[in-house]
């Protein structure tokens, strides 16, 4: 008996899903970089962190609906990446902001600061949100398909709101700079 394996769809499956890790890799360093770029290093840190946190309860998320890691459901999150790393970012400006404008501690303006976009934030993930679900109800042939997309992209945005708003303060409160007044982080 002699085999021949024409095509391995287990092989090449793993090669594409490889291949999204990476992009989705690349996809949270290019974030982080540009946030290192126009805040500084310890906001990228508190960004990189929000994102990865994110990224990982999406997937236990994700996991625990029921869906599979496969290339449908990381191509989701491929996707949403600047979606969910959206609430972090705009967390995180307002903090920087709001410490080099105020002459108050730290653990004074942080809640000030989410406070002060917290009504936005939770409208704009929520108007993400009502505009993607809609397509996970599709029916048909591709509805089952495509239905990972976005429901893991809705999940996401869920927990990057949350993230955003526990851990990303937090982490703001140990990795930024305490000190105060005009001028305290450039």
């Amino acid at each position: 008996i002699e085999v021949s394996v024409t095509r391995d769809y287990g092989r090449t499956a793993d090669d594409k899903a490889k291949l999204l890790i990476t992009k989705l890799l690349f996809a949270t360093l290019s974030v982080v970089a540009l946030v290192f770029v126009a805040l500084g290093r310890r906001e990228a840190v508190i960004v990189g962190a929000a994102v990865v946190l994110t990224l990982a309860a999406t997937l236990f998320a994700s996991w625990a609906w029921g869906f599979t890691l496969n290339r449908v459901s990381l191509f989701a999150l491929i996707f949403s990446i600047g979606i969910l790393v959206d609430d972090a970012i705009v967390v995180v400006e307002n903090i920087h902001r709001r410490m080099v404008l105020d002459r108050k501690p730290l653990r004074e303006v942080i809640p000030e600061a989410v406070d002060e976009v917290g009504g936005p934030t939770i409208l704009a993930t929520f108007t993400v949100i009502a505009a993607l679900l809609p397509m996970a109800f599709v029916t048909g042939l591709m509805g089952p398909y495509m239905s990972p997309i976005p429901i893991n992209a809705s999940m996401g945005m869920l927990i990057s709101l949350a993230v955003a708003f526990t851990i990303t303060p937090w982490l703001a409160n140990r990795l930024m700079p305490q000190h105060q007044g005009h001028g305290a982080h450039g």
